[in-house]
């Protein structure tokens, strides 16, 4: 049995559970009445003989027994208290719930106080007989989607099904912020389509909520006992994780991301589709994606894979473009209410009904909302009560200001500089980069600390955190710091955009992969202009050491980006040059070998020269068996005239890999609707081996055709399609078409708020 405090429901919903809990207890229906002036009634039953029974709700969690009896003491500006109220309606029995724990005493000075109304200390309902009756009526406990979210048993189950360090870390936040979580109609149309396709992409506007709507979507499955697993960089990370057996859910946050272009260059689209394929077969399997709505355009412009599989129009996209007003109203309420703030600032909000220019302003998110009732922010930035609804306006109509206060005032150079280099580095940077980096940087420029108060890194890093950054410890025991909201990268960059030498300094300073993939996005997304990214590019390659290089992965990567620029800013090539020929004479080992070969490819053989044919067969063994990094190594090989039966043999045994690992795949990945069944009776069912060899060899065709054509490749086919294992292969086939049941949707509506007026929701 799980004991609930009810803590993580607003006002309202404790009201509509109690309300349901005590007509299942009474065996009788109460009528629930929408938000507002009660007049002392939250539910009522008519009896036969015409008489009222009444119920009222109170969750006083805050103020503890002795501030719920003041309460009820207290008389409002018409004189009259909550006693009075009962009076005044004289029902035939009043029934009083709260979400306090009662003892015996506390129980009889209630009913002491609604003498003779309340009947006997049955007719009291505290937070241990609601949660008595909660243990014999689990389907309630399931509609109450917060409610059980929150429960010992879910949450224990959810970590169990964290499957690593940093998705259990995802959790924990999860689960911490499920009390300011609103259940919408997008909410109920993401858990039907996903429940049909097994994919969601969520796409939608900065701030608008699709990344809170996909982590509940994820935590319901995760209560299903799905295993959960949160992709961070790269699709590979959900195919290492993949097993057939078992129950997975893979989330992929921002899967496009600000690299959107670079995405696509490297044919991650492709990897992403050939995985979503592979999902929609199987019913043990989620994935849950999100992207910005501009992004994912802009994806689906540029992107062959994307277009050809029509995923614009596919059944498994839900576009987030605005929410109704009444989920706006639960959403600031739900925040108001959870808040700390104290009644004065309360006052301000429901002055004139403030609540309603909120909820009704252009600029409203949920992300916003959450700023400007974080009390501990408030205080930060000294805002008296008095100006606090200048500062509401003034984050409303700025959102991208929402930093500036205290990115300017409460901040200084030390801390600034963390958050910047947070930004610049693609918003995620580990604790070990942060650290030298920020300790460059300030040798770099010659900071000086005028306070008494220690700036090491050490000493700010935790006042960093409380207000940029999320400080995560990895399953490694590594840590990782990530902007605390991505609405800070829009403020950090609008801010610095035109401050080339500011950009520079920090570039200079991260000089690594992750960096140099920024800066390139942050051009090709127009967030900086072309002449500044030109400019910095042209002194990161200056400022390269080639007899000191340790990061041949971003020298590469940097290397290709000058190659880019146009004729006109082209400088001297020698450094390149250089750099790659020792590469190829020394066989350093890197992880680019697509962005390599890209940029060796910008040199003949006059300029560069392959001596020896070692590092041809070093690239192909360090090859993942991934056919775009094989077309790469052909292009070389073609590029440079090389012909060398070695390299040949080395080829294709990889050629033949890649090709069985892809078959591998198809095979896993078929179903009965794939191939014609044949079915005389239940035990007289088989597979049309026609149509399955075809299927199969058509498949194989279609691997082998995505294989660039050269001729020192020669396919095996028979040797390919020795791995398949036919008879075992129609078994399942024939099993799966046999006993074929679609799984059963029963996610039940959550919290049917009954009101349907906003003014009526913010009554007091």
């Amino acid at each position: 049995m799980t004991d609930y405090d009810f803590s993580i429901l607003n006002d309202k919903e404790f009201e509509n559970i109690s309300i349901e809990l005590v007509s299942i207890n009474k065996e009788k229906r109460f009528e629930r009445f929408k938000g507002g002036r009660d007049g002392g009634i939250d539910g009522r039953f008519y009896s036969n003989n015409g008489k009222q029974e009444v119920i009222q709700c109170k969750h006083y969690l805050g103020t503890g027994f002795s501030g719920l009896i003041t309460s009820l003491k207290k008389k409002n500006a018409n004189g009259i208290n909550e006693i009075d109220k009962v009076s005044n309606l004289n029902p035939e029995k009043y029934i009083f719930t709260t979400s306090l724990p009662l003892s015996a005493e506390n129980k009889k000075t209630i009913k002491d106080l609604f003498k003779p109304f309340i009947k006997n200390d049955n007719d009291i309902y505290g937070q241990e007989d609601l949660n008595d009756i909660l243990s014999q009526h689990s389907k309630i406990e399931e509609k109450y989607y917060k409610l059980w979210i929150s429960s010992t048993t879910v949450l224990k189950r959810m970590f169990n099904n964290a499957i690593n360090g940093r998705s259990e870390a995802l959790v924990e936040e999860i689960k911490d912020n499920t009390k300011y979580y609103v259940i919408t109609e997008n909410h109920n149309k993401a858990l039907k389509k996903i429940n049909n396709t097994n994919i969601i992409i969520i796409a939608g506007e900065p701030g608008i909520g699709k990344t809170t709507l996909a982590e509940h979507i994820a935590l319901y499955y995760i209560e299903k006992d799905f295993e959960f697993y949160d992709i961070e960089n790269s699709i590979n990370e959900a195919e290492n994780i993949f097993n057939r057996e078992k129950k997975q859910v893979f989330y992929f946050d921002d899967f496009l991301g600000s690299n959107y272009l670079e995405a696509i260059e490297s044919k991650k689209d492709s990897h992403i589709m050939r995985f979503i394929e592979r999902i929609k077969k199987d019913k043990k399997k989620r994935f849950i994606l999100t992207s910005r709505t501009n992004i994912f355009n802009q994806g689906i412009l540029l992107s062959d894979t994307f277009s050809s599989k029509n995923i614009k129009n596919t059944e498994f996209i839900i576009k987030i473009d605005s929410l109704k007003d009444m989920d706006k109203a639960r959403i600031l309420y739900n925040h108001i209410w959870h808040s700390d703030l104290s009644e004065e600032y309360k006052d301000v909000l429901y002055y004139e009904k403030r609540y309603i220019k909120i909820i009704k302003h252009k600029n409203f998110n949920p992300r916003i909302i959450s700023f400007i009732t974080n009390m501990e922010r408030i205080k930060k930035e000294k805002v008296p009560s008095n100006d606090y609804w200048t500062y509401i306006v003034s984050k409303l109509e700025n959102p991208k200001d929402i930093w500036k206060n205290t990115f300017d005032k409460q901040s200084d150079e030390f801390t600034r500089s963390l958050v910047i280099l947070t930004v610049l580095n693609g918003n995620k940077i580990n604790e070990t980069k942060l650290r030298d980096s920020f300790n460059q940087y300030n040798k770099l420029i010659g900071l000086q600390n005028p306070s008494h108060i220690s700036k090491e890194f050490d000493s700010i890093i935790e006042e960093v955190v409380k207000y940029f950054l999320n400080r995560t410890q990895n399953y490694d025991k590594t840590i990782e710091y990530t902007l605390f909201n991505p609405s800070i990268a829009d403020f950090i960059l609008f801010r610095y955009q035109k401050d080339n030498d500011k950009l520079l300094l920090f570039y200079k300073v991260l000089n690594n992969i992750d960096s140099i993939n920024e800066l390139f996005s942050l051009k090709n997304s127009g967030k900086i202009d072309e002449e500044t990214y030109y400019q910095i590019v042209i002194e990161l390659y200056k400022n390269i050491d080639i007899l000191k290089i340790t990061n041949i992965d971003y020298v590469i990567k940097l290397f290709l980006m000058a190659e880019m620029i146009p004729a006109k800013k082209i400088f001297d090539k020698k450094k390149t040059v250089f750099f790659l020929q020792n590469i190829i004479d020394n066989f350093k080992s890197f992880q680019l070998i697509d962005t390599f070969v890209t940029l060796i490819t910008y040199y003949d053989e006059d300029e560069l020269t392959i001596r020896n044919n070692d590092f041809i067969l070093e690239l192909i063994d360090n090859l993942g068996g991934d056919e775009n990094d094989i077309n790469k190594i052909i292009e070389l090989i073609k590029h440079f005239d090389i012909n060398d039966k070695k390299v040949n043999e080395e080829l294709n045994l990889e050629i033949h890999k890649c090709l069985e690992y892809g078959l591998d795949n198809v095979i896993t990945d078929m179903t009965s609707d794939d191939v014609e069944i044949e079915s005389l009776s239940y035990e007289e069912t088989f597979v049309n081996d026609d149509d399955f060899d075809s299927v199969i060899k058509d498949n194989l065709e279609e691997l082998i055709n995505s294989i660039d054509s050269f001729e020192g490749i020669s396919i095996d086919k028979n040797s390919i399609l020795s791995i398949v294992d036919y008879e075992r292969k129609k078994e399942d086939l024939v099993y799966s078409y046999l006993n074929n049941s679609s799984d059963e949707y029963d996610h039940k509506d959550v919290i049917s708020n009954s009101t349907d007026n906003i003014d009526d929701l913010f009554e007091r």
